[in-house]
């Protein structure tokens, strides 16, 4: 007599967790050091910075907190959980192309960071002069120099900052007054197109 056995094919449903996870960590793997790709802006503003240095204005660092009667805030990403503002006194225009101002960042919980920036609208770069205490005073920033704009991550607003209010085809989008103007006012829809 002769046994026959039938073969089984493997069992897929045990394998399917596992193939679950194995994808899910590597979209997460991939998704966190994928960085999307340099807009034009970006592009165009760094080869600008690339031919050469510019010498910039001296910066004056604050000597009072920003008040929240002066912040106003700006919309940055659709599922952002913080408030970001800007205090509105604290707008300057240089003659060297840098847009420096106060940024205020807060969470819904309460928490706070206030630090003195500036946008440098020829070679899309940004710097960090000082950060603000809780007391009112300003520490100078360690290592303040500028830096390629990342509009995604933590500095993504200053992306949206030097594209939606601040610049404008590598020059200030006017002076103070009209930054501030546009800053509570913004001359572009939801679709990002400017009127």
């Amino acid at each position: 007599m002769r046994l026959s056995f039938v073969r089984r094919a493997p069992r897929l449903t045990a394998l399917t967790p596992l193939a679950a996870l194995a994808l899910t960590t590597l979209i997460t793997a991939c998704s966190g050091t994928m960085q999307p790709p340099q807009d034009f802006d970006e592009y165009v503003a760094q080869q600008e910075a690339a031919k050469g240095k510019w010498k910039e204005a001296e910066a004056t660092l604050p000597t009072t907190a920003p008040q929240d009667a002066d912040l106003v805030s700006f919309p940055t990403l659709p599922n952002a959980t913080l408030d970001y503002a800007i205090d509105t006194k604290s707008v300057q225009v240089t003659k060297d192309g840098v847009v420096r101002y106060v940024a205020v960042i807060r969470s819904k919980q309460g928490a706070r960071n206030v630090s003195f920036e500036g946008i440098h609208c020829a070679s899309f770069e940004s710097r960090l002069y000082a950060t603000g205490r809780p007391d009112g005073t300003w520490v100078a920033a360690r290592n303040s120099e500028w830096r390629p704009i990342r509009p995604y991550g933590s500095t993504a607003y200053q992306g949206i900052l030097f594209r939606d209010y601040l610049c404008r085809d590598k020059t200030p989008l006017g002076d103070a007054r009209e930054i501030v103007q546009n800053l509570r006012f913004p001359k572009f829809d939801q679709n990002q197109n400017y009127r």
